[in-house]
């Protein structure tokens, strides 16, 4: 099948988050900036007498993403705001990681889902395991929170 011809906008775009007991918080009120890196290992070249002969793979790289929403809620003792959901704070506090053996940081899953499909074109998606995501809260109109995230795990795409 060739690729698809339909190009993807914020609207297309869902951000679900899981934390680790198949609980799972979509992320509304987006600003549609969801932004990712697909970096290789790095670079070990390899010279001969100052020429280039080879390039071997080095330490894996550590990926970021990172996305914003509107800030609704910092707090809200009855339901998890997105805060909770990350911090592993409030109703979330029972959460266990995403990050199994050798990751004392709270971890969680994201995915970021483009469906087009009612276009013509494919569901895809792109899964990003064992991230330990950060917030950052800023006033303006509206009031946002940004969140970077660094990805230790496994990075999947998907057609869904």
């Amino acid at each position: 099948m060739a690729e698809s011809t339909v190009v993807a906008v914020p609207r297309d775009g869902t951000i679900t988050i899981t934390n680790g007991d198949a609980t799972s918080y979509v992320v509304a009120y987006e600003a549609g900036d969801m932004s990712f890196n697909l970096d290789k290992a790095e670079r070990i070249v390899v010279y001969d007498r100052n020429t280039i002969v080879g390039l071997r793979a080095g330490n894996d790289p550590i990926p970021s993403i990172s996305f914003s929403c509107h800030l609704r809620e910092l707090a809200d003792s009855a339901e998890d705001t997105i805060l909770d959901f990350v911090y592993k704070t409030n109703n979330s506090s029972a959460a266990s990681s995403t990050g199994g053996t050798g990751f004392e940081q709270f971890l969680v899953t994201v995915e970021f889902q483009a469906n087009m499909s009612a276009l013509g074109g494919s569901n895809t998606k792109a899964t990003f395991e064992k991230v330990l995501l950060t917030a950052s809260v800023s006033e303006g109109s509206p009031d946002s929170i940004s969140f970077t995230g660094e990805v230790y795990g496994p990075i999947t795409r998907a057609e869904v």
